[in-house]
């Protein structure tokens, strides 16, 4: 298996971060720590001491993901949420279907959480229309509908290898040579949205966003912005203008 490096942020991951690290033990893996105050970090240092411990302010998802791979050594980058594990055997065929496809920057896994329900990851990029239909509940009103549903992947049913817009970033497996070439992280984005501008940028530039069902993460979702919601949840809102406002116009952001 090419070489990967692990990269985990966590801010208070108990008790998921234990599961996390444990799925990809054996690989080169950095933790970077956003000021835990929940015994994150002593978890880390006694049961994971091949971990590369980072600690350093809060920058965001993206700014410390980005602090990970400027260290990290290999080939590919698995950048893995906190509260998400790999099942067996899911790195090396994530891994070994990236190999398979050069022209993939980013793949991403299947991923259910921990009752084995499907969640659906493959999302397409904002727009006026998909952000309307999310904001103001269009989407309930035929959630089988591909108008309506555009902003998470037209009903996509996950039973096959996909070429998505951009993948929710629980999971994310990154091509190194990509992220050279198009540069890492834009932390402008300190959460939600940072993935997004980040696949937008490599399609722009050529590069594939791919989804395979052939390897599955489990992941338990919202287990640190939960705690925060309402602050969380306005940078989700800011995130997306952003997004609008960097890649669309100012004049399509003022308008969402």
């Amino acid at each position: 298996m090419a070489d990967v490096s692990v990269v985990v942020v966590t801010w208070n991951a108990l008790p998921w971060v234990e599961r996390a690290l444990e799925s990809v033990r054996g690989n080169e893996t950095i933790v970077v720590d956003h000021g835990s105050t929940d015994g994150t970090v002593g978890v880390v240092r006694e049961q994971f001491p091949d971990a590369r411990l980072i600690q350093q302010e809060n920058k965001g998802l993206g700014g410390g993901s980005n602090a990970g791979m400027r260290l990290a050594g290999g080939d590919w980058f698995l950048l893995l949420n906190s509260d998400a594990w790999a099942t067996d055997g899911a790195l090396e065929r994530l891994v070994a279907f990236g190999e398979a496809h050069p022209e993939a920057a980013v793949v991403g896994p299947k991923l259910r959480f921990p009752d084995g329900r499907l969640q659906r990851s493959v999302r397409g990029f904002p727009s006026l229309w998909r952000l309307a239909t999310e904001y103001l509940f269009l989407r309930k009103l035929a959630p089988r509908t591909r108008a309506l549903n555009a902003f998470y992947g037209n009903g996509f049913r996950y039973d096959r290898p996909l070429e998505a817009e951009f993948l929710m970033g629980s999971v994310l497996l990154v091509r190194r040579e990509a992220a050279d070439t198009v540069g890492l992280f834009d932390e402008d984005f300190f959460m939600f949205s940072e993935e997004t501008d980040w696949c937008y940028r490599f399609r722009q530039a050529g590069w594939k966003v791919l989804f395979t069902p052939d390897a599955e993460f489990t992941h338990v979702g919202g287990a640190t912005t939960k705690k925060t919601w309402g602050p969380m949840f306005r940078e989700q809102v800011r995130g997306h203008i952003r997004f609008l406002d960097k890649h669309r116009g100012r004049r399509e952001a003022e308008r969402a």
